[in-house]
């Protein structure tokens, strides 16, 4: 499948002249946002329009399955689909009309083999009846996720106009939702279009090739740096330089990196492409890779084979078996993870040596260029797993066995993907057994392209914020409540200091990064002071279904004698999908009311929509397997916006459900996570996302360190 390419309409795609602005990830200031003017507490209504060619997916009631390029238009909270582009034929009527409401869920997929060719896939379903349904696909990632953010403004719209009351209220009510199920009732004509597609060849073989360029105005040059929202502690130490490639020591990981002039979604698909033609580009060490399973839009295994010009004459045929997991973050970098796998269907084959690869990791960030720059160009960088042994052996022997290893060709494959290579970065790492290493790579016919190019990074300058006004967000004119931990008991009790295991503690050192006074000037984050909230107890629980409403249970700190006294506790209960189903359950209590102009209060008595849109995690893995480290990430998280979140208002307390499993790659995450749980202390902080002046700067409402949990110690309910 060729890759899509983007064609800009001549519109401005807005109806009143006004250009629509961009949708951002994390640095989205200057998308349409229904928040607080400059103080007057004004709702504003977001203007914008968003078109562009998807393709529609599904089966009709006679059960063919298609796969159809339709225009797919939003203006405001409507969403219309026309077979041809309206622009060039005017007075053309829409196929499906409907507006975006309160009750739809917009999910991603992620990738699908669709007639020979990769697409990306999104559906939709109504949240209060999931047998409404529908997916649409775009050929790239990137426009998979702008279709998204552009169903997200749909959806804010709605809640404009949910919140301005009287007949808006009322219209919006009685208009129908969008409806993109697979079939429409017209069972006996759409039948016959499908005969007379197949018959002149213009089936979904030929839509592959058609761009879905996804149009949206005033596109920005400007990028985001690659930083990052939790603080990581890394002490390089140069030992060596081989080639131009100078080499690092860190207890960490092994990394190779570079700057490639691209965008991410193209530097994606490169990678991920099994096409000999894209991969042999860049790829010098594999001669043959196939798909062996794919098991679902973020997770496939495949079956390769070495090169043999590349080996010495001993065990010249060698191959490998590989697992691919692969998401998107809300700021757009791309994370792919490589892990030694298994698989039934390819057993060891006659004649070849099976090989375990290297544990290893590509990560694609998009850096900031000047505002003159017509070309993107993004951060690259490989991360390797190489035996610890073999490393001190190699280093002792100052590379000379190093550069004929499989690992060393690994890494150089940033320098074939980019055209500027920079710098590479390594370090020993854990004990695992890796036969990869010590596999001897012939240098005839190896052609690497190495150039040493500075690489400088500024230090970061790690400012306070002042700390949350308990003046503004909390009612000051009510006493304080004092707040004891020792009447407050959870199933997983609280640890005494770092050095104790399964337990939480509240960290010492809080290193999140978050939004400072000045951010919507200058993007500018400031390190987070002490929470609003204390964190009062914790509950681990199982049971066989997934737990809702733990406030309501009896088990409940909420419903204890002291919960009840206190002026008001948020509940964050973590739905984590497994055999049997957990829960981890954080209490956060507050010592006096909240206010109800503040943002947290706008929050706790907010709508769902609203609520979906603020709330925020960031997660660090403090100890822990690196590949665990680089599949957590330390990014801020919209979590409203990565999975479903039930939300549950009553007497003195809210409580947050969030469904961990709605999202198939968090719940292909947190499947990594739970096979290493037990080695990990982890630190996550909540907070309410700050879009407005008056609303900043950030604060902290809640933080918790987890020391190596067990799944054992969890309590059945």
């Amino acid at each position: 499948m060729a890759s899509p390419t983007v064609e800009k309409s001549p519109r401005d795609g807005s109806s009143d002249g006004e250009s629509p602005r961009s949708l951002g990830g994390e640095s989205s200031s200057s998308s349409p946002s229904l928040g607080r003017g400059g103080g007057g507490g004004e709702l504003r209504k977001p203007k914008f329009e968003y078109f562009g060619w998807v393709y529609h997916l599904g089966v009709n009631k006679i059960g063919h399955v298609f796969c159809h390029l339709r225009f797919l238009f939003i203006r405001g909270k409507y969403v219309e689909m026309y077979k041809r582009d309206p622009h060039e034929n005017p007075g053309i009527k829409p196929i499906r009309r409907g507006v975006v409401g309160h009750t739809l869920v917009v999910e991603e997929v992620g990738r699908r083999k669709v007639s020979n060719g990769d697409l990306y896939v999104i559906r939709f379903y109504n949240r209060l009846d999931e047998s409404k349904k529908g997916e649409i696909a775009c050929g790239a990632a990137g426009e998979a996720h702008k279709w998204m953010e552009a169903f997200d403004q749909a959806k804010q719209q709605a809640e404009y106009e949910l919140m301005s009351g009287g007949s808006a209220r009322h219209k919006l009510n009685m208009e129908a939702e969008i409806n993109l199920e697979g079939h429409r009732h017209r069972v006996r004509r759409y039948a016959y279009g499908l005969r007379k597609l197949i018959r002149i060849g213009q089936g979904p073989e030929t839509l592959l090739r058609q761009s879905s360029g996804l149009v949206v105005g005033d596109s920005s040059d400007g990028y985001l740096e690659p930083d990052c929202d939790a603080i990581e502690d890394h002490r390089w130490k140069c030992v060596c330089t081989i080639n131009g490639i100078r080499i690092f020591e860190d207890v960490a990981d092994t990394k190779s990196v570079g700057v490639i002039n691209g965008n991410a979604d193209t530097i994606f698909e490169v990678l991920l492409s099994l096409e000999p033609s894209k991969r042999y580009e860049w790829d010098m060490l594999t001669s043959d890779l196939e798909l062996v399973e794919s098991l679902d839009g973020h997770y496939d295994v495949l079956y390769g084979t070495y090169d043999t010009k590349y080996f010495t004459w001993r065990n010249k045929k060698r191959d490998f078996l590989f697992s691919r997991q692969w998401f998107r973050g809300q700021d757009g970098a791309y994370t792919i993870l490589q892990f030694p796998a298994v698989h039934k269907n390819r057993p060891p084959r006659s004649g070849y040596k099976r090989t375990k690869i290297n544990p290893s990791t590509w990560e694609i960030i998009t850096l900031s260029t000047s505002a003159a720059s017509e070309s993107a160009s993004c951060l690259l960088t490989h991360t390797l797993e190489i035996k610890s042994s073999s490393w001190c052996c190699w280093k002792k022997n100052r590379g000379t066995k190093f550069e004929k290893s499989i690992p060393f060709a690994l890494l150089c494959q940033v320098a074939e993907v980019a055209d500027e290579f920079y710098d590479a970065i390594m370090a020993g790492l854990s004990d695992d057994e890796d036969s990869d290493d010590e596999i001897e790579v012939s240098k005839k016919d190896q052609k690497v392209k190495l150039r040493n190019v500075a690489w400088a990074i500024a230090g970061l300058s790690l400012k306070h914020t002042s700390g949350p006004n308990v003046k503004k967000e909390l009612d000051s004119s009510v006493p304080p409540v004092p707040i004891y931990l020792s009447q407050f008991h959870g199933s997983l009790h609280q640890g005494k200091d770092d050095n104790d295991t399964n337990c939480w503690t509240s960290p010492d050192d809080l290193g999140f990064m978050i939004r400072g006074k000045t951010y919507l000037k200058d993007n500018s984050k400031e390190r987070g002071r002490d929470p609003l909230l204390k964190l009062i107890a914790v509950d681990w629980i199982k049971n066989e279904n997934s737990v809702d409403k733990v406030a309501l249970h009896p088990f409940s700190v909420v419903q204890s004698e002291a919960g009840r006294k206190l002026p008001f506790i948020l509940v964050v209960n973590l739905q984590i999908p497994a055999k049997p189903n957990y829960n981890m359950v954080f209490y956060y209590a507050a010592d006096r009311p909240v206010n109800k102009g503040s943002l947290l209060g706008k929050f706790v008595d907010g709508t769902d929509m609203f609520r979906d849109s603020r709330f925020k995690l960031i997660p660090s893995i403090v100890k822990g397997y690196w590949m665990v480290k680089r599949a957590v990430g330390t990014k801020a998280c919209i979590l409203g916006k990565a999975v479903t979140c039930r939300y549950l208002r009553q007497d003195n307390f809210l409580e947050i459900d969030v469904d961990i499993g709605s999202s198939s790659v968090a719940r292909s995450v947190i499947s990594l996570v739970l096979g290493y749980v037990t080695n990990l202390v982890v630190d996550l902080a909540i907070l309410l996302e700050a879009k407005e002046e008056d609303e900043l700067p950030e604060y902290l409402l809640g933080t918790i360190r987890l020391n190596c949990v067990r799944l054992d110690s969890a309590v059945e309910v």
